[in-house]
């Protein structure tokens, strides 16, 4: 018999096997020898109380047949995968874009027997590797290989957090991250808090995928932009790549990232339907790693390597504007990359590796925006929105891909003297007014926010901070709108999936959506 042990806290310093084992038979009143750990469940980091960290652990245990179980803890049953069905299609399906919801969008058809053909605007991992090295090198940009566009989305280039996690072990988020070690990540993904890859394990997982998809009759295309949607009567029929070569298909799944502006702009013009989404912008913040460990570990274990970089997350709302203020995307020992993909703008976000051990820490902080912040009510008004604040601060950093930075204390007004100091940002950073960059709305939240935060969190709040900008690609302001079988509001056969969807944030959540989205239309067969 499988059961359930919740909440065992085990000190940091003794972290180990045969620790659960005891703290388990304590709890369940048993010899540690009539005991088995089968799985651990969960396993987070507790640091309320700066003397002493622990680890909160759930296990799955296993007792011998005659243990009398008063205590009622719950027995552990095993997920089992329905058996999927081969269904016959007269056609193969078409998906493109080759991010989290491409990915498991194919192999979830594979995985029914059923073969997709997959186009990507950009390129294979390792070649795309090479144009964002370029990129940094010789500061020419590539609008098809870079840090947004080509296999494995822009989640391939930033911290590869997977923080939609679940505790229901048959979750769809679950199933994700088994996907995941199945194709080379860590077994610990399953069931730490806050689980994170880097983009080295990343890169190596993306191209285990296509393997493992070309290797099952999956087609990929790379360098592969679909330039149109081909439409008849309300029925999409089929897609055009690079302006040169039709396929046909009454299956296609749309998984584009949320930097896919001109395809927002093509499915517009064939009046597929779209609607306006809200989104959040702002900056990139980063400090030492020492002072946010400090700031959120303490004196104690600031500098113990075996718990590593501190994370962190703050928000602050304005009911009365409603308008929140939050980090996110947290890259703790990670650096802040040029994340732009068109000319003339320039864009940031987070990145690290999967032992992160850069000497900075940085988080997207970000300010809440409606869309009535928007310039019109055109469905694409959200990347006009966007597209401004990016040329602002192409234009700020001189227009050599620098990126405009400012001292916190120096945004706050509080320092006419804090000046520049180092930054991860290898491209160069150019000093400028953050305020000239964002609207000011956004700036004035920010602002208010800090006010608030200075007095909880005094090292946040400091001359060690710096504000890198602009951080505009949190989300797609676009939404494609769909109905409950995941198809096209207005066309039929076109099945939108993912971020670039508007209906996702990350690659869990992307991933989900599309298992999801073919498991519904493999049913409806």
């Amino acid at each position: 018999m499988d059961l359930i042990v919740n909440n065992i806290f085990i000190p940091i310093e003794i972290d180990a096997m045969g620790e659960y084992l005891k703290a388990a038979s304590k709890e369940l009143q048993i010899d540690p020898g009539r005991l088995t750990v089968v799985k651990i469940l969960s396993k987070s980091l507790e640091i309320k109380n700066t003397e002493q960290f622990y680890y909160k652990i759930t296990l799955v245990v296993s007792v011998p047949a005659d243990f009398a179980n008063k205590q009622k803890f719950p027995e552990y049953t095993k997920g089992v995968e329905a058996e999927r069905k081969t269904p016959i299609l007269k056609d193969r399906p078409l998906i493109v874009g080759f991010g989290p919801a491409g990915m498991f969008a194919a192999l979830e058809f594979i995985a029914h027997g059923i073969q997709p053909i997959i186009f990507e605007r950009g390129k294979k991992i390792e070649e795309r590797s090479v144009d964002v090295q370029r990129f940094i090198r010789e500061r020419e940009i590539n609008t098809e290989s870079n840090i947004q566009f080509g296999e494995g989305g822009a989640g391939s280039y930033s911290d590869g957090k997977l923080f939609s996690r679940r505790n229901n072990n048959t979750s769809y988020i679950n199933r994700v991250l088994r996907t995941f070690v199945k194709f080379g990540a860590p077994e610990e993904i399953e069931y730490i808090s806050k689980p994170h890859l880097g983009t080295d394990v990343l890169c190596k997982i993306v191209r285990n995928v296509r393997r493992y998809i070309q290797d099952r009759g999956g087609e990929i295309h790379y360098s592969a932009k679909m330039t149109d949607l081909l439409i008849s009567e309300g029925v999409a029929t089929g897609v055009r790549i690079n302006d040169t070569k039709d396929y046909l298909s009454s299956t296609i799944y749309i998984a584009l990232g949320h930097s896919a502006r001109d395809t927002y702009k093509m499915l517009h013009a064939r009046n597929v339907a779209l609607e306006q989404k809200p989104i959040s912008v702002g900056v990139r913040i980063e400090h030492p790693v020492e002072t946010i460990n400090l700031m959120r570990y303490g004196n104690k274990y600031k500098d113990n390597k075996k718990i590593g970089a501190a994370t962190y997350s703050l928000n602050y709302t304005n009911r009365t504007i409603r308008r929140g203020v939050y980090t996110f995307c947290m890259c703790p020992g990670g650096e802040v990359v040029n994340a732009s993909s068109s000319s003339g703008m320039i864009v940031v976000n987070g990145m690290s590796y999967s032992q992160r051990s850069s000497p900075f820490s940085n988080a997207a902080l970000v300010v809440s925006c409606h869309t009535d912040d928007y310039p019109s009510s055109n469905p694409l008004a959200g990347l006009e929105f966007q597209q401004e604040i990016e040329q602002n601060a192409f234009r700020a950093g001189g227009g050599m891909w620098k990126s405009p930075a400012q001292n916190l204390m120096d945004f706050l007004g509080e320092s006419r003297s804090a000046g520049l100091q180092e930054t991860s940002f290898k491209m160069g950073v150019v000093a400028a007014n953050m305020r000239e960059i964002v609207p000011v709305f956004v700036a004035d939240q920010l602002v208010a926010a800090f006010t608030k935060w200075k007095q909880e969190v005094p090292l946040f709040v400091s001359d060690q901070a710096i504000l890198i900008g602009a951080e505009t690609r949190t989300s797609s302001p676009v939404r494609i709108t769909r109905n409950k079988k995941y198809e096209s509001e207005n066309v039929k056969n076109l099945y939108p999936i993912g971020e670039g969807a508007g209906y996702t944030g990350g690659i869990t959540s992307s991933a989900a959506d599309a298992i999801k989205a073919v498991e519904k239309y493999v049913a409806s067969l």
